[in-house]
């Protein structure tokens, strides 16, 4: 059997690091809703309203009827705390939890010990002056020693029992597609099949033609104004998608660049390269004290976080970074895996392999550039990503066009050329030319263009700085006693022969010749 050589152990921990990476995401993906949800029965009338804005109704459940549980809703300027329930018609939408009457605590993370409120009075609506099309909306609140305050509606949140809690939403659990895709996809089918293909939709609600149907969680990109939408989509009496409407506006920290970036659409349009910047519909932290809707022990006060929490964030961000920063680099480290694999690139040289690797590497990272640039990755440190896909392409290519070569030229083996021995081949006198620097010296000054104004005042415009080195050189000419040996590698894998030449140098006579000088400017 002949000899081989496994990848670089720093191959390897980058392929097990990062392919691990991209296997728990898959296997902690959740985009459906649980499929047991509780059933929670109604102890009150109350408003089911829609996850976009807790003002806008879409129906009244009584005290009795039951619903299924599929969730916790986080706060927003829009909405409390809600509960994201299904009735047994098929309608879906929040509850809120201030109207369920939940203890409620200020969202405050310095003190200790929560603040308790009371809501006293339902939403306040106010005229925004800012945005006349979204009303500020807050609530009157009391705390535990009377002092009375109005509150943003993400300003308080309520303290849940672990059975609903441990089921929170994840605001960002999204699937991105342009707007192309999604009219493509979405459009002319049914409410069941589009409620069934990427993300479900968090507000079900009957009008009078049909239905509507929101999904927060679907991102679509539109490429004509470079912002993120959400859609409501509008479906006829047979339940067929007949139009939609985007709520809520856009977003997006890098529009120009997704407006303008060559073939973003048709990249963020393959679903392999979407399912990587997706996230989980369910997760977040459920830890004691460090989450938003925490039991409140005993004594009313939080519990330290332990070992195994701290550890767990700390993994977390770490491994997050990881991602962000390495995971265009993935296909570059199979690539270099696969070196080690003789048969894979055997027709092909060091040179061309080598420039398979940077066409490799300019495509994947900017794909990863493209996708990090759609998830919100803010373009001023974009370089990181790009000086990570270059260094890895350093890597790869670093046993490429060496002498003697690490790639057997007849096999393709790597690592496998091992030197064999040295022969002497000739020796000889010979006058070499040479040069050595005897005095050195650089100017250093500055040039710019005076601007005179009419109020006599002058400044300086186009300033540069400017240097010039200047360097007197000896020449000589040496007598060398040389001695030349024929250097012989021989391939472990295949028996292939390689030589090089290299030769020793004795210095017998030195003369000066002259002297000259060499001028460097910047």
């Amino acid at each position: 059997m002949k000899p081989f050589k496994l990848p670089h152990v720093a191959t390897i921990i980058g392929l097990v690091v990062l392919g691990g990476i991209l296997i728990t995401q898959r296997v902690t993906m959740k985009t459906r809703f649980i499929s047991q949800p509780l059933t929670l029965t109604l102890d009150r009338n109350i408003a089911l309203t829609r996850v976009s804005n807790c003002e806008e109704v879409i129906t009244r459940l009584k005290k009795g009827d039951q619903v299924s549980y599929l969730g916790v809703v986080e706060a927003s300027y829009r909405r409390p705390t809600g509960l994201l329930v299904q009735t047994a018609d098929g309608l879906r939408g929040m509850i809120s939890t201030v109207d369920l009457e939940y203890p409620l605590m200020m969202d405050d993370r310095h003190d200790s010990v929560p603040d308790m409120v009371t809501v006293r009075g339902g939403v306040i609506s106010e005229k925004n002056k800012h945005n006349p099309k979204f009303p500020l909306l807050s609530y009157n609140v009391i705390h535990e020693d009377g002092k009375k305050e109005k509150v943003d509606l993400n300003d308080i949140r309520p303290i849940l029992p672990d059975s609903l809690r441990n089921i929170q939403l994840k605001q960002e659990g999204d699937y991105y597609m342009t707007r192309e895709k999604f009219e493509r996809l979405y459009m002319g089918k049914t409410l069941a099949e589009n409620d069934a293909l990427y993300r479900p939709a968090w507000t079900i609600e009957k009008t009078k033609t049909g239905y509507k149907a929101f999904f927060p969680t679907i991102e679509i990109v539109d490429l004509n104004d470079g912002l993120t939408h959400n859609a409501m989509i509008e479906y006829d009496k047979d339940s067929i998608a007949i139009g939609y409407e985007f709520v809520g506006g856009g977003y997006g920290n890098n529009r120009y660049l997704v407006k303008y970036a060559p073939f973003l659409g048709r990249i963020l349009d393959v679903d392999f390269f979407a399912r990587i910047i997706e996230t989980s519909l369910y997760g977040g932290w459920v830890s004691n004290g460090l989450d938003n809707y925490t039991e409140v022990p005993k004594g009313l006060e939080w519990k330290k976080a332990g070992f195994t929490q701290w550890a767990g964030g700390i993994a977390y961000i770490l491994f997050g970074l990881v991602w962000l920063l390495a995971m265009g680099t993935f296909p570059m480290l199979v690539m270099e895996a696969l070196l080690y694999c003789r048969f894979t690139y055997y027709h092909l040289s060091d040179g061309a392999v080598t420039t398979l690797f940077g066409l490799a590497t300019l495509v994947t990272t900017y794909i990863w550039c493209v996708l990090l640039t759609v998830w919100g990755f803010l373009w001023l440190v974009m370089f990181i990503p790009v000086v990570a896909g270059f260094f890895v392409f350093a890597y790869a290519t670093r046993y490429l066009g060496n002498i003697p070569h690490d790639r057997c030229l007849k096999c393709r083996s790597m690592e496998l050329v091992e030197f064999l021995k040295t022969e002497f081949v000739r020796e000889y006198d010979e006058w070499r030319p040479e040069k050595r620097a005897i005095d050195s010296h650089t100017e250093r000054w500055k040039t710019w263009t005076e601007v005179h104004w009419s109020d006599g005042s002058r400044t300086r415009k186009d300033e540069r700085n400017h240097s010039r080195t200047t360097t007197l050189y000896a020449d000589y000419t040496v007598l060398y006693h040389v001695k030349e040996y024929e250097n012989y590698y021989e391939c472990q894998a295949c028996g292939n022969i390689e030589t090089t030449l290299s030769e020793k140098l004795q210095e017998l006579q030195r003369r000066q010749v002259g002297t000259h000088t060499e001028v460097d400017e910047y």
